[in-house]
């Protein structure tokens, strides 16, 4: 653009100078094109220049005035040249860069380092405790305002927190002033082992030291209960450590249950209800506990001893899987009282003899008293079918689907009929079609097809016919 300017000012004034008369009354010739070259072309603009096509027009295949052999070559214009214009040279402009032209490179990244906060003085937090200790005036100070508040609108924890304070007061000082020298977000987030005891006495009857370590379950309960009548407050002071440790691991609730969760649940006056049971998801003893208060408090004090086990269990089965086996001290915690009425008949999957000993009181007490001594027998017998029926829907399973997974669901598995007769797999009691073993070759030995041979049969097996289904009237 500028250039297109200038050379329409150098063209201007060109055209001033030849239209001014000469000095002797006689007027300037005009100047001579050059040989060869069309003053006025056609399409060119008055001042001898060509103007570009515009676009879509249709261009002649063959220029006007011109020979039939071809283009005839015109010469180039050739611009004036413009002067170049020169900065004056000046010292003072050539030391000192212009200040109106600044160049930013936008690429280079911008970093702001945040100032870093104010250290806290021992002596200024002393002075508020002091003086507002009772309303959290230091916590505030300190970067504290959840304390502050709580402190606000319990008096100071009711005095019990203030009087703490006094002692830790240096503590809560370097920790503030670390944190706020490493800067890092998640040191505001860990907790300390002081603040869950200072909560612990006297909040803790309210679950507040729960409250704080992210326990929202228990908290509530021990809200509700009175820190479970107070016993779940007393086992607290011991396992405090356990419960900090765990709320500062990475550990997620779901894999695993607490050990002292459960223990406080079982040992404390909600065990009669069973809420350790409906912790590690027994809903079926839980729902029992419930409605028998324990089973009568016999399970209640039994599971002080085996809780352990009842969390390992869990644990375990979370690990490997859900496993439906029966236990045996389940089983004997069936059977004293509740035996008379077939319970643990009805835990191991009997329900015929359930039924049995519940009309007849435990076949008169008798049956009762042999189950005393066959109940490991019992319980054995009926994991063993346990473990049948999952082998027999794993192998259907697979026989169905040979990319079968155990596990995976993979829907119903439609049945192919051929000719109104049900094709079956001879995989486990038969001649095995390609891809599938034989589990007995002594018996159905393999042949190179892949199909088993046995003397008086075909290969193929023949189709299993479907019996018919009996309509009503018949």
């Amino acid at each position: 653009v500028c250039l297109h300017f200038n050379r329409m000012s150098t063209e201007k004034e060109t055209l001033q100078r030849r239209s001014q008369p000469v000095p002797g009354g006689q007027q300037a010739p005009p100047a001579q094109p050059p040989s060869g070259f069309t003053p006025n072309p056609q399409g060119a603009n008055p001042n001898g220049h060509l103007q570009p096509p515009l676009h879509g027009a249709n261009l002649p295949s063959q220029p006007q005035n011109l020979p039939q052999g071809g283009y005839q070559q015109q010469p180039q214009y050739i611009y004036p040249q413009v002067p170049q214009y020169v900065l004056p040279q000046n010292p003072s402009l050539s030391q000192q860069p212009p200040t109106g032209y600044i160049r930013y490179n936008l690429n280079h990244p911008v970093m702001f380092c945040p100032t870093p906060a104010p250290k806290k003085s021992i002596l200024e937090a002393y002075l508020l405790l002091i003086v507002l200790g009772l309303f959290g005036g230091h916590h505030f100070y300190l970067r504290r305002p959840v304390w502050g508040i709580l402190y606000f609108f319990s008096f100071g924890l009711l005095g019990a927190g203030w009087l703490i304070d006094i002692f830790r007061l240096p503590v809560l000082v370097s920790r503030c002033n670390n944190d706020a020298s490493q800067q890092n977000p998640n040191l505001a987030m860990k907790k300390h082992l002081d603040d869950a005891y200072v909560l612990w006495f006297p909040g803790g009857f309210l679950g507040l030291h729960h409250f704080y370590l992210n326990n929202i379950g228990l908290g509530v309960l021990y809200l509700f209960t009175f820190g479970l009548f107070g016993v779940g407050w007393l086992i607290d002071a011991c396992l405090m450590p356990y419960h900090v440790k765990k709320a500062n691991s990475n550990i997620p609730d779901c894999i695993e249950k607490s050990a002292a969760a459960t223990c406080i649940l079982a040992v404390s006056p909600a065990g009669l209800l069973g809420a350790h049971h409906y912790y590690l998801n027994r809903i079926g003893f839980g729902l029992l506990y419930t409605f028998s208060f324990g089973i009568f408090g016999v399970g209640y004090i039994v599971d002080w001893c085996r809780f352990p086990i009842l969390l390992k269990r869990y644990n375990r089965s979370k690990e490997i899987g859900h496993t439906s086996h029966k236990h045996l001290d389940d089983a004997y915690l069936l059977w004293f009282p509740l035996g008379f009425l077939g319970f643990h008949h009805f835990y191991l999957n009997r329900p015929v003899w359930g039924l049995l000993y519940m009309f007849t009181f435990g076949l008169l007490g008798i049956g009762w008293l042999i189950d005393l001594c066959r109940m490991w027998k019992l319980v054995e017998n009926c994991n063993k079918e346990i473990d049948e029926r999952v082998h027999l829907t794993r192998n259907n399973r697979s026989v169905a689907n040979p990319n079968y997974i155990p596990g995976q669901y993979y829907g119903n598995v439609p049945t192919t009929t051929v000719g109104g007769h049900v094709s079956v797999s001879y995989g486990q009691f038969g001649p095995c079609p390609p891809g599938y073993s034989n589990p007995n070759p002594e018996i159905y030995p393999t042949q190179q097809n892949g199909y088993g041979s046995v003397p008086g049969m075909n290969d193929q097996p023949p189709p299993y016919e479907a019996a018919s289904i009996p309509t009503k009237g018949h």
